[in-house]
């Protein structure tokens, strides 16, 4: 998860616009895909070691469970006046949690912990939760906002996205293969648009 400066107004990111095929009043927009690919998200190896290229080492702690990843190794931590989540915590290897950049990222920041990991989520990693990030048919990819967000239609703005401007709203839909989910700018009255989802990441 990228770091965000505490205190900023998160930017309200929209998708790029495509072309799309009306299906009962909703029109599906995106490139086709067969199946949306469920990835339980590893950022350590079995043996404690990173499976992520560490591209800086800081200090930090976690307050508890993370907000965007609903699972027992996922945390919510800080370093200086940055917030990161999730971050990931290995059994093996205690004394840190790595930090992906973004969604399903193979790069991220390393926090040597200066207080123990408290207060977990209880829940194993799984894929049958709401996911932490996404990745659309069309390159987006969008991570789980964590703090407080819009609500249309009985839908929160869940996800914020790169090369876009629309956020994805709701939990996906699987329904279908692919899974879909609505996309919509901030400052939309209805929502109108699925997009399709080729990866979802746990």
């Amino acid at each position: 998860m990228k770091a965000i400066k505490l205190g900023a107004l998160g930017a309200v990111l929209v998708l790029a616009a495509a072309a799309g095929v009306a299906v009962a009043g909703v029109a599906v927009a995106g490139a086709t895909a067969t199946r949306t690919r469920e990835v339980i998200y590893q950022a350590f190896t079995a043996s404690g070691a990173p499976a992520i290229h560490v591209e800086r080492t800081v200090k930090g702690s976690c307050n508890g469970g993370s907000s965007a990843a609903d699972r027992d190794d996922a945390w919510r931590c800080f370093a200086g006046n940055f917030v990161y989540d999730p971050c990931f915590s290995s059994a093996k290897d205690t004394g840190i949690v790595l930090c992906p950049d973004g969604a399903g990222a193979t790069t991220g920041i390393e926090i040597k912990l200066t207080a123990k990991l408290t207060l977990p989520n209880k829940r194993k990693p799984s894929t049958s939760v709401l996911p932490w990030a996404v990745e659309t048919t069309s390159g987006a990819k969008c991570v789980l906002a964590s703090g407080a967000s819009s609500v249309l239609d009985g839908k929160r703005a869940n996800y914020f996205c790169s090369k876009t401007k629309d956020a994805l709203w709701g939990g996906p839909s699987r329904t279908t293969e692919p899974w879909t989910i609505y996309a919509a700018p901030g400052n939309a009255k209805k929502l109108t648009t699925k997009v399709k989802l080729s990866v979802a990441w746990f």
